[in-house]
């Protein structure tokens, strides 16, 4: 028995010393890890939770320039939006007197109790009326569940998205700022409590909104930094040099900056100008939607281009969304082939005159014909018999019979059914223009192998072809240049620190397009087609307009029959002396009964080219080379031609009488009212602003919305260059 107690007593010591031994081991491997490898295991930890990283730069601004004073405005900028986290839970802090680590809470329940309910209650004024605002006492329940959990919420989102104008509110809030006293004085400076964490991040903002959003450029989706347009063709530009500084990871995805010290600061972009005219902008957007609207058509463009240097000062696109209104969902003028129609029997007619296959008065037949070989008549639209004309008169009636006679003695009866489409392509510029801005622009495309008849003679009036508006209108830009075709900009320079550090010069695409004799023949024909053809309805203007219409079917069937869409085009340039500005507007699928080139496209042309005219062009021509230039407008026609001189800031009267009258009662009403300042409550700012500009106020607002307040009360009188600020709401 002694025996055995003994042996079950040797098995525990050794199982004893055993444990022993593990426990010393493990104390040592403790100790271990705390002197040698301490360093090792805290730097691992704080890699874990804090590092450096990269710091985005505030992505350089886009501008454009105000004709009318010189002055940028800005398109596109970055503005700085807070993200705001204050900490609930508990913290380790070292008892003074006993030296001890104890575990209280951040904010005490004292200072909760008495300045969380003032936090809640300012912020629910300053957010009132926003999507994610709350009540008071919504922020206090918010607040309260968070701060109840065991251990409390550390970084609890106070809110998200703040303006910089709220954040210099915000800030100054109950539990979010403490301020600075230096000198026993108030600087009224303020700073951070310990409470908070913020989260700063810079957004892109577009001060003029939606106007030109696929040209300035949209933000691509999974990428943050990239954009389409222009915004993303000058990214080397715009983009700046990223930074680097310490930061803390708080919640998944969410890092908050640790030590401002340990940055690396992030270098801003550049700036860019472009050739974008905000006024023309809008005044294209505007009636480009109001023919789309009134004619229930699908979708639609416009273009207006700087003749001499190729700038694109007007561009729009704006198609029919879901609910019936129209927005710029894509880029149709610059990304969409199109048929283009009879807009392009400029470009057969230029290689017909070039290559003396035709002159203007040689005869052409008109109406309705079926030439041999064709499976389906030619007809011209509109099913009016004028007979046989001559080329230059089929022209000005667009006629496709007449085109399309040209085209069969030419090519298909001389067995040259493939040689159309190579001749064609060395007046247009059948290649990608490759511009400067990021879209996916197709190349222009022509059936260069097609033998049918059919395809053959469409091919000389505007089928069988496509390319998309800025491509046809670079051809009609050339015309207007005489005969130098130019790649159409959007950016004229770049700016650092307000100086200009490169400027992008004009790029000519072609020094001639046709022989001088040629470009004369179709540049009068395209003043004829506005004066006595397709495009009447623009030929009652002092400056003249030049220009062609197009009215392409679309829509076929597989029996190859037409169905009833449309698509209206008007392509020209103007003043027809001199041109300064090319245009082109396209209208696809109208449901009204409106169709054709000259009654969509034309007024939507007939708007931009109005305004151009009247605040873009200057005419300093005396009265005689005016009477000389335009006799018709000192004849019957005199009240359009007083329109247009008060149109340019120019009084008839003067021009006329070598004595000086008094002015009427009626004339110094008129100069009266002209001092006195304009009412535009109720007006959007855009409006208000382009009456009070040019009145020659000096205009600055505060707000969103409608103008309810204007510092200077309307009809008192005011002195050019007074300012005038503008309450929205």
């Amino acid at each position: 028995m002694d025996g055995a107690k003994k042996e079950i007593m040797r098995r525990f010591l050794w199982i004893y010393i055993i444990m022993f031994i593990g426990f010393m081991v493990i104390i040592g491997k403790i100790i271990y890890i705390q002197t040698v490898e301490g360093s090792f295991w805290r730097k691992l930890s704080e890699e874990r939770f804090e590092e450096m990283r990269s710091v985005k730069a505030k992505r350089g601004s886009i501008y454009s320039i105000d004709s009318d004073n010189g002055e940028l405005l800005m398109l596109a900028t970055d503005i700085p939006k807070y993200d705001v986290y204050i900490d609930l839970g508990y913290g380790v802090v070292v008892d003074k007197e006993t030296k001890e680590k104890v575990r209280q809470r951040v904010i005490a329940d004292s200072v909760f109790k008495k300045d969380m309910p003032l936090l809640c209650d300012s912020m629910a004024r300053l957010f009132y009326g926003q999507k994610d605002s709350k009540t008071k006492k919504q922020y206090m329940d918010y607040l309260r569940k968070h701060r109840n959990k065991d251990k409390g919420n550390r970084y609890v989102l106070l809110k998200k998205n703040i303006t910089l104008e709220q954040w210099d509110r915000f800030r100054k809030f109950p539990l979010i700022s403490r301020e600075k006293i230096v000198k026993k004085r108030k600087t009224g400076k303020f700073y951070l409590t310990n409470y908070v964490s913020i989260v700063e991040r810079n957004v892109r903002y577009y001060p003029y909104y939606p106007m030109a959003r696929r040209t300035i450029g949209v933000p691509l989706s999974g990428c943050d930094t990239c954009y389409d347009g222009i915004d993303g063709y000058f990214t080397k530009y715009l983009a700046g040099e990223s930074g680097v500084r310490k930061e803390r990871k708080i919640n998944p995805g969410i890092w908050i900056p640790v030590d401002d010290d340990q940055q690396i600061k992030a270098i801003d972009g550049k700036d860019i100008v472009t050739t974008i005219d905000v006024r023309l902008q809008e005044l294209a957007e505007n009636s480009l939607r109001k023919c789309l609207d009134s004619n229930d058509a699908q979708s639609g463009c416009v273009i207006l281009m700087e003749v001499k240097t190729g700038y694109i000062r007007a561009i729009s696109s704006l198609q029919k969304t879901s609910d019936g209104t129209y927005s710029e969902q894509r880029n149709i003028a610059l990304g969409d082939i199109l048929e283009p129609g009879s807009t392009f029997k400029t470009i057969s007619a230029m290689l017909f005159l070039d290559k003396a296959m035709v002159d203007t008065t040689t005869i052409v037949p008109t109406f309705d014909k079926q030439f041999p070989g064709a499976k389906t008549r030619i007809r011209d639209v509109g099913r009016i018999n004028h007979g046989n004309v001559t080329y230059g008169r089929a022209l000005e009636m667009s006629s496709n019979v007449g085109v399309s006679q040209v085209v069969y003695d030419n090519y298909i009866a001389k067995g040259r059914k493939t040689q159309l489409s190579k001749d064609l392509k060395e007046y247009f510029y059948f290649d990608k223009l490759n511009m400067d801005i990021l879209v996916h622009e197709p190349k222009p495309y022509i059936n260069e192998k097609g033998t049918s008849v059919d395809d053959i003679l469409r091919l000389g009036f505007g089928y069988v072809s496509v390319m998309t508006p800025m491509q046809l209108l670079t051809f009609y830009n050339g015309i207007a240049n005489n005969g130098v075709m130019v790649k159409p900009m959007f950016v004229s320079n770049v700016v650092q620190d307000g100086k200009i550090i490169k400027t992008f010069e004009p790029i000519v695409i072609k020094e001639r397009m046709c022989k001088p004799e040629t470009l004369a023949k179709v540049q009068d024909i395209l003043k004829r087609i506005v004066e006595k053809g397709t495009g009447r309805r623009l030929s009652k203007t002092a400056y003249g307009i030049a220009g062609k219409t197009g009215t392409a079917e679309i829509g076929y069937n597989k029996r190859g029959e037409v169905a009833i869409q449309h698509r209206a085009s008007f392509a020209g340039y103007f003043p027809t002396e001199n041109p300064q500005y090319s245009c082109i507007v396209v209208v696809s699928e109208p449901q009204k009964n409106a169709t054709h080139g000259g009654d969509l496209a034309a007024p939507v042309f007939r708007d931009l080219s109005d305004r151009v005219v009247g605040t873009r062009i200057t005419y300093n021509q005396k009265l005689s080379s005016i009477k000389k230039q335009n006799p018709t407008y000192f004849n019957g026609n005199i009240d359009s031609y007083n329109k247009f001189l008060k149109n340019l800031g120019l009084d008839s009267d003067k021009l006329e009488s070598k004595d000086k009258r008094p002015e009427s009662k009626d004339k110094l009403i008129e100069s009266r009212d002209n001092k006195l300042v304009p009412n535009v409550v109720g007006m959007t700012i855009r409006d208000a602003m382009y009456i009070l500009e040019k009145k020659g106020l000096r205009v600055s607002f505060e707000g969103k919305g409608k103008v309810v307040t204007q510092s200077l009360s309307a009809n008192t009188i005011f002195a050019k260059g007074n300012k005038i600020h503008l309450i929205l709401n």
